[in-house]
């Protein structure tokens, strides 16, 4: 088939298409906003961050006084001091953040929900809750949801480095774990693209265009022969990816990757991952990034796992934060926190090296340089009891705390509702396709 007959059949049949390198005009850059969700992966204990409790049942590492807090502003946090000796490198305490050090920088451009219950223990469907609003997989994730609706034809819309990547198959997910890889991937003729000073190739460039135009056509043929919706999608995503080179070839990737520490490997990987993904906004070809951070199952050994994942988590923020504002991103970010579940409630043993099992109630944490995005930085909305850790209710109007049977408890199909309707997605074609019924809460204003 002509390249001519077949780009006539597709538009006939309301596929879009991505003309070959050569012939394909520029995308419009995506301008934002963009997104950025962060897994604490293992389920992470809030008691320790964000929602503090007293000394005792759910504590021991620190003092708090519900009368007169540690906190700044309207948000109270857990002030864990980081020993010596939760990490053995002495370059990687520099990779730690303490509580204090993050919500005294941060505070005003955040948004806590604690007394989030994520209605499961389970690691798999928590993971699912947190990103999608919904238990049952098949639902996207927030990000590639609001990929799907603002830039379905870029070949980076929604990137996924770890945690939940569903899509519903609204847009492909490009999993790309390492600057390394997406230099291969992006310029496929270079011998050597994870080195910057090196030119050479594997073919002339005209003969690698010509070559490219040849494996176009094929696969235009090959589709237009297809009758299976499934392999039918599948070789349209390919033909758009393999006309998308150019744009892929234009991201501006750091020469220099982030080098931590050995002991810090899971968070160089976010960090470079972070590195990624802000190349990727840069050059307005994504929407939505995941970034994982695991570790955080802490059944044993609780009081230094837990204080040394969180410590490495609040770095990580940071790092993502710094990095947008130094691309001139951050005022125009939303960043989202979460994790499965949360743990305790209490202890799972007398030692110093027990644990917490899993717990149903959690929190979530929202970010933006522009806290106008977020409807108002500085809040903290829900909370939970001090004796049992249990939820306690909202108003559904003002989102004061409720105890009485009209409060209503928080949960991630509320979370996402309102992330949809701040997103301006409420309406959307793929918002009804996944649909979420639930209360509707003010949570962005």
């Amino acid at each position: 088939m002509h390249r001519r007959s077949f780009l006539k059949i597709a538009a006939g049949t309301g596929l879009a298409v991505a003309l070959p390198r050569h012939a394909r005009a520029a995308l419009p850059p995506y301008k934002g906003p963009f997104y950025v969700m962060i897994s604490a992966r293992g389920g992470w204990d809030p008691v320790y961050l964000c929602d503090p409790k007293p000394k005792g049942t759910f504590n021991r590492l620190y003092d708090y006084d519900p009368v007169d807090p540690t906190a700044v502003g309207d948000i109270h946090y857990a002030d864990i001091q980081l020993p010596a000796n939760l990490v053995t490198d002495p370059l990687s305490p520099q990779y730690l953040m303490k509580n204090a050090d993050f919500f005294a920088k941060y505070a005003s451009k955040l948004v806590v929900i604690n007394g989030l219950n994520m209605q499961t223990n389970n690691h798999d469907r928590g993971v699912v809750t947190i990103w999608s609003g919904r238990h049952d997989g098949g639902y996207p994730n927030f990000a590639a949801l609001v990929a799907a609706e603002r830039a379905p034809e870029h070949p980076l819309a929604f990137i996924s480095g770890g945690g939940y990547s569903g899509t519903g198959n609204l847009i492909p997910v490009t999993r790309l774990n390492s600057v390394g890889s997406f230099r291969k991937l992006a310029e496929p003729n270079r011998t050597n693209p994870a080195d910057p000073n090196s030119t050479s190739t594997y073919m002339h460039a005209d003969t690698f265009a010509r070559v490219a135009a040849a494996q176009q056509e094929r696969l235009a043929a090959f589709k237009a022969k297809q009758n299976l919706p499934k392999i039918e999608r599948a070789a349209g995503e390919l033909y758009l990816a393999r006309g998308n080179l150019d744009a892929l070839a234009s991201v501006a990737l750091p020469d220099a990757l982030i080098d931590l520490p050995n002991e810090m490997g899971d968070l160089e990987r976010m960090a470079q991952q972070t590195q990624l993904a802000m190349a990727a906004f840069s050059a307005g070809l994504a929407v939505g990034v995941n970034l994982e951070l695991g570790g955080f199952d802490t059944h044993a050994n609780h009081d230094t796992v837990q204080v040394r994942q969180l410590a490495k988590l609040l770095w990580g923020i940071d790092y993502v934060m710094s990095q947008a504002a130094a691309a001139g991103l951050d005022s125009n970010l939303i960043v989202m926190v979460g994790s499965d579940f949360g743990r305790g409630k209490g202890y799972n043993g007398m030692d110093a090296g027990s644990g917490k099992d899993h717990w149903p109630v959690s929190s979530a944490m929202f970010l933006s340089g522009n806290p106008g995005l977020l409807g108002g930085g500085g809040r903290v909305i829900g909370g939970t009891t001090e004796l049992e850790q249990l939820p306690i209710g909202v108003d559904p109007d003002t989102l004061e705390l409720d105890e009485s049977d009209d409060g209503i408890v928080i949960t991630a199909p509320h979370v996402h509702v309102a992330l949809r309707e701040m997103a301006g997605l409420s309406e959307s074609a793929a918002a009804k396709k996944f649909g979420i019924i639930t209360d509707m809460l003010p949570l962005f204003g």
